[in-house]
């Protein structure tokens, strides 16, 4: 029963905290030409002045790690676009009454909600290919975000949210 409990306590804690991410990709087009990198010069990311810092910040070293380099004559530039949205906690209490004599029960059942509600950021990131102003490569992540959080705290959820949405770039090619 221990091994239960812990099972699916550990199952929670790790759904509570993963990464939601989608990919899509122009299948034609060869990935292996870009080199270069440069974030989109009239960016408006969504993000305050200071998350949006720690985001190129988190980028820059996921890119260089991938071996591309940040030029000022791009092969692709990147944007970003965040959207915040707030849903009702999904944690909740159930409680329930029943009654029954005789073959016949009835039951009445409900739960009530705990905890406030959670914020979630959605980061889309584009690479548009410079030459020909086209959108190559797109990612789509989706992540529960802490608002009150440190800076420390919020510079580790851009770099947990970057690595899992570049973990996919460049897209291999099919022989």
């Amino acid at each position: 029963m221990k091994r239960a409990g812990l099972f699916f306590f550990l199952v929670l804690l790790i759904s509570c905290g993963t990464t939601h991410t989608i990919y899509d990709f122009d299948e034609q087009q060869d990935f292996s030409i870009y080199k270069t990198y440069a974030f989109y010069p009239e960016m408006n990311s969504g993000l305050n002045d200071l998350d949006q810092k720690r985001l190129l910040m988190v980028t820059e070293t996921v890119m260089k790690s991938k071996g591309f380099t940040k030029s000022e004559t791009p092969d692709i530039y990147m944007n970003f676009k965040a959207i915040m949205s707030k849903t009702r906690s999904r944690n909740s209490i159930g409680v329930g009454v029943g009654s029954g004599s005789g073959g016949v029960s009835i039951g009445v059942g409900g739960s009530i909600p705990i905890g406030g509600p959670e914020t979630f950021l959605e980061l889309t990131i584009d690479f548009v290919d410079v030459k020909k102003d086209e959108l190559v490569w797109q990612a789509i992540a989706e992540r529960r975000f802490y608002p009150n959080a440190s800076p420390d705290v919020r510079t580790n959820f851009f770099q947990k949210i970057i690595e899992k949405s570049l973990v996919k770039y460049p897209p291999k090619h099919k022989e």
